[in-house]
């Protein structure tokens, strides 16, 4: 992701350490997990049924080459697949995302070329595409959370529970965001250095920056920022 790596790269030049708290670790992993499960059963499984379900209502043979018609399932097919994402919170939206564009291209690639892909061929790939990202996001999790593989290293300063409290009054803060902030709150106060909190959260966290700041003195900024609060 292009705001991470200007993190990593504004930390290495500058030689600013970057932490996560255990809360924070923990979460990625169960939304990583999440997201694995998700891609890995629900729109591998509801995909195929989907396709198949349309197919028979239509009286059109499972085996005949897929066509537009099959995009569109598709296309609404996704539409459900982001809005649980968005709702349940069950995992990440990105590879949501990137499975979608992913199939889309590969059916008009071989729609435009006159290329005949039935459904038990295009979920083949699906399902080969889905390891590669699955593979690669989990590694990409590792690589950023683990400190001798990435360049983030593990706070064990823990969240104290009277800031957790004051954080969940202002509006929308709950666990486990408000947890991540108390954590840094913590940290911050016992090294006594400038600590900036780093999150892509508009909705909550960053909407609500200038509050968190007055009350806690802790700024929270995008990545893209971060180095600009930092130094």
């Amino acid at each position: 992701m292009a705001r991470i790596g200007k993190l990593k790269n504004d930390s290495n030049i500058h030689n600013i350490p970057c932490y996560v708290s255990e809360s924070a670790k923990k979460e990625t992993y169960k939304k990583v997990q999440g997201t694995s499960d998700f891609l890995g059963n629900v729109v591998r499984d509801t995909m195929k049924y989907s396709l198949e379900e349309h197919r028979q209502r239509r009286k059109i043979p499972l085996t005949a080459p897929m066509t537009s018609d099959d995009m569109k399932v598709l296309e609404r097919l996704f539409s459900h697949y982001h809005n649980a994402v968005r709702t349940t919170k069950v995992g990440l939206p990105r590879p949501v995302s990137l499975i979608e564009e992913w199939a889309i291209r590969y059916l008009a690639e071989k729609l435009d070329k006159g290329i005949s892909v039935d459904i038990k061929q295009f979920l083949r790939e699906l399902v080969g595409e889905l390891l590669k990202l699955t593979s690669s996001f989990e590694d990409l999790c590792d690589d950023l959370l683990e400190y001798q593989k990435g360049y983030v290293k593990i706070s064990k300063v823990t969240a104290d529970p009277m800031t957790v409290a004051k954080l969940e009054i202002i509006r929308g803060m709950h666990d486990p965001d408000s947890v991540h902030l108390a954590s840094a709150i913590s940290h911050h106060n016992a090294r006594k250095e400038k600590t900036v909190f780093v999150t892509l959260d508009y909705d909550t966290i960053l909407r609500e920056r200038d509050l968190i700041w007055k009350q806690f003195g802790l700024r929270c900024c995008d990545p893209l920022y971060a180095i600009y609060h930092a130094i």
